[in-house]
């Protein structure tokens, strides 16, 4: 074998995280930071004055768009990081970190966790509009549901990457 030449991992090597398990930790740390970062902002505000008349809507868009940019950026970064890692290995990425049917059955998995927490949640919402709540209420309950969602669809397809399904 040259020195160059790129290898299958050998049976009693630690198999590499496929991209798409490497694209749900990116998702869930992002997701994680700027929901906090968003709390941090807003329930201060909430706490100081009036529901009304707290700024909530741009920090909102602000959150959301960096989380899917981030989302986005980070995953692409972490599949360069990883495959450079294994070639520098010897280990050929093209091999390792391809998504099979495991992949898929996994997704599928975590859309199902993930539908009846913001189902829930869209029914909140849809009281809170009912009862005519102020807009800062419906508008949380709404990120509200979809963070609690993101994190159940997150652990459960890491759950079942790290321990089967």
């Amino acid at each position: 074998m040259s020195r160059h030449e790129l290898r299958a991992p050998h049976d009693d090597e630690r198999a590499p995280m496929t991209v798409e398990e490497r694209a749900v930790w990116v998702y869930l740390a992002v997701f994680l930071t700027t929901s906090i970062a968003y709390a941090a902002v807003v329930i201060p505000r909430a706490l100081s004055q009036p529901i009304e008349e707290v700024s909530w809507v741009v920090p909102m868009l602000w959150a959301i768009g960096v989380s899917i940019a981030g989302t986005i950026v980070g995953s692409i970064l972490a599949a360069i990081g990883a495959a450079i890692g294994l070639a520098v290995r010897g280990r050929d990425p093209e091999i390792e970190l391809g998504s099979d049917e495991r992949d898929k059955a996994i997704e599928r998995l975590g859309n199902r966790a993930t539908y009846g927490v913001v189902s829930a949640g869209m029914l909140a919402v849809l009281v809170l509009a009912m009862l005519d709540a102020d807009s800062f209420w419906i508008g949380n309950a709404a990120f509200a549901a979809g963070f609690v969602g993101a994190c159940v669809e997150a652990v459960v397809k890491i759950r079942a990457y790290r321990r089967g399904f």
